[in-house]
């Protein structure tokens, strides 16, 4: 008996032991807050993608065998302030740190190229953030609600993201990705090298009150300064000509937008939940109108300075970036990609200035060719690469150039097993330069309502421009519509026979008047804005009642979208992805392609920045070069 008792008591003192070393372990984290790569009971992990951490320290180091941290991997968190990101780390996914409310600090490596939307959204402690050399891709409000951020650093070898006066721009400050919650100062003025506004951009602001947007942006896009939070009055500068879907929705405290005669499209819902604004433009312009049909007080006066200036405690000097080839520096950027790290190198060849001339004299520069014939000057592409090279990226005047041996480097985005043919669109769908369009606008053609037997198509230009002609019957040998055969024209409605095969380039472009349009499905092939800016289309995208976010027309032509979802599926039956059917859509993430799709057209998905990726393509034959033109995703690998 007593035997047993002892082994009794021995198992207790052991047990003991073991429960005594557990508590040390508890402890011993709750004093150190860290997690190491060897707990991985704390990280669920796919691969090399962090899919899910489960832990509740204050301070993390991830573990350096993943790749990706995933969608919503950190979501929630409300204990995590800080974090050590690895050098393997290439990509934050989709809201990866989203409502991390106690984050404050964050680090981001130069292995780090791809920062997905809404990464750090809803971070309102985090103050303090260093973004790497090598980030290239940035998505949609990747700081929103983040109340407490002021600035950021950006590594000064970053070409691809600029931090100027409390705003992210893209690297040549042509495209606004986003101003800080928490920048200082009333006033924000656009540097006038922007062009483009993403999404958010001014989400939840807390300081700035007043904004003047660039007068080289050509629409305010969705929701691109909604919910703006502390923002009271906007100017908009001609030539801007268009406010999109609740572009400048939900902003309680917005009182007056300037609104220039040049915007000619509003969308009826731009203002929605914006209660207390007024519209300050001109007599009879087209936000006049507006205004008095959806009971937003119109004045003709402003009611606040409108010469005021950029305001921040701690305003920047202006980085050198953005101007035009003919206007500053032109420089060639060659990037080399290894098995192992990227390496760039720039060559410049700069204007003569005056040292500290910021008055904006005039500038000359060389052209790419003048740069081949200077002495001592080297083509980047001449220059001999190690073996471990796999791909080449030449940047000239900001245009890009992209080559990889795609045998030994995988390119982003498309399903492996996908093969299509990259083809160059005929030059004949290129639009006119400056010079040639005048050349035609003094031309004046007759009316003619019959074609003569032996045509098959409607020539080039044949009723440019003709205001009185308001409605057409388009003759029964007719094949083809030619290249701006309407545009500008007076036309009213347009019914194409089904004998008609192909619209070119611009055949409807700008028919303002042109509300009422039959396509039949004989129409396999419409050229790049053959009806942009008519009525017909301007009429659908703004039609709330409609259901399908998909114009489908002709043969199975996907012609527009207008949805706003992140992951899009294009509907099956769809053969072609019109020109420029996805354009701008930079919140799409990714899009899922049916079998029936065969062809995607020229800039189909142009300026989708958030673009990464292609799922489906299983009938895909044919891809029109440049159909992917500011996106993730290369040509190349088709």
């Amino acid at each position: 008996m007593k035997r047993i008792h002892m082994v009794r008591f021995t198992i207790a003192i052991a047990s003991l032991a073991v429960l005594g070393i557990l508590a040390l372990v508890i402890v011993a984290r709750g004093i150190g807050g860290g997690v190491t790569a060897a707990e991985d009971d704390r990280f669920r992990i796919n691969g090399t993608t962090l899919t899910k951490y489960l832990g509740t320290d204050t301070y993390v180091s991830l573990p350096d065998t993943i790749t990706t941290i995933g969608d919503e991997a950190f979501s929630g968190n409300e204990t995590l302030t800080s974090l050590t990101i690895p050098d393997s780390v290439t990509q934050i996914s989709y809201n990866a740190f989203k409502n991390c409310t106690a984050l404050t600090q964050v680090i981001l490596p130069d292995s780090v190229v791809k920062v997905g939307p809404g990464a750090f959204e809803g971070c309102t402690e985090l103050t303090s953030v260093e973004i790497g050399e090598n980030v290239s891709s940035w998505g949609s409000g990747v700081f929103a609600n983040c109340n407490s951020l002021a600035t950021v650093t950006i590594d000064q070898d970053n070409e691809y993201l600029t931090y100027y006066n409390g705003a992210i721009y893209n690297g040549n400050m042509t495209m606004l990705y986003q101003v800080l919650p928490a920048r200082e100062g009333d006033n924000y003025v656009m540097p006038e090298t922007v062009e483009t506004i993403d999404t958010y951009a001014f989400w939840n602001l807390q300081n700035t009150k007043n904004v003047m947007v660039s007068s080289n942006v050509a629409a305010i896009p969705r929701q691109a300064m909604s919910s703006m939070g502390s923002v009271e009055d906007v100017v908009i500068q001609n030539p801007t000509a268009s406010i999109g879907e609740r572009a400048m929705a939900n902003n309680a405290n917005l009182k007056q937008v300037v609104i220039p005669s040049s915007v000619v499209n509003i969308d009826r819902r731009a203002f929605s939940g914006s209660p207390d604004m007024k519209i300050y433009t001109s007599r009879s312009s087209t936000a006049d109108t507006f205004g008095n049909s959806n009971n937003i007080p119109v004045i003709y006066e402003a009611e606040y300075p409108t010469d005021f200036m950029d305001s921040n405690a701690g305003l920047e000097e202006k980085p050198n970036v953005g101007d035009s080839p003919d206007e500053s520096t032109t420089t060639t950027t060659t990037t080399t990609t290894t098995g192992d790290q990227n390496q760039t190198t720039t060559d410049s060849n700069e204007s003569d200035t005056d040292q500290g001339n910021t008055g904006g004299a005039q500038q000359t520069t060389q052209n790419p060719s003048e740069f081949e014939s200077t002495e001592g000057y080297i083509h980047p592409l001449d220059v001999p690469e190690k073996d471990n090279v796999i791909g080449k990226t030449v940047i000239v005047a900001g245009r890009a150039v992209v080559l990889m041996d795609n045998h030994r480097g995988q390119v982003y985005g498309i399903p492996n097993s996908v093969e299509a043919d990259v083809v160059t669109e005929d030059s004949s769908d290129v639009t006119l330069s400056g010079s040639q369009e005048e050349e035609h606008t003094s031309i004046t053609v007759n009316v003619e309502q019959n074609n003569t037997a032996e045509e098959d198509s409607i020539a080039q230009r044949k009723y440019y421009k003709q205001k009185d002609l308001t409605s057409f019957d388009i003759g029964e040998n007719i094949e083809q519509i030619g290249r701006l055969a309407f545009a500008e024209s007076g036309l009213r409605s347009i019914v194409i026979p089904d004998h008609v095969t192909e619209i070119a380039y611009g055949a409807f472009m700008s028919c303002t008047n042109l509300a009422d349009v039959t396509i039949p499905d004989t129409v396999s092939d419409i050229g790049t804005k053959a009806f942009e800016g008519t009525a017909w289309l301007n009429n659908w995208k703004n039609d709330n009642a409609d259901d399908s976010d998909f114009l489908i027309v002709g043969d199975g032509i996907l012609l527009a979208y207008k949805g706003n979802a992140e992951h899009v599926e294009i509907p099956d039956g769809v053969k072609q992805i019109g020109a420029e059917a996805f354009k701008g859509h930079t919140e799409i993430l990714d899009v899922a392609v049916p079998a029936s799709v065969e062809k995607i057209c020229a800039e189909a998905f142009r300026n989708c920045s958030s673009l990464t990726g292609l799922t489906g393509c299983e009938g895909l034959k044919t891809v029109v070069r440049g159909a992917f033109y500011g996106t993730q995703i290369s040509e190349e690998d088709f």
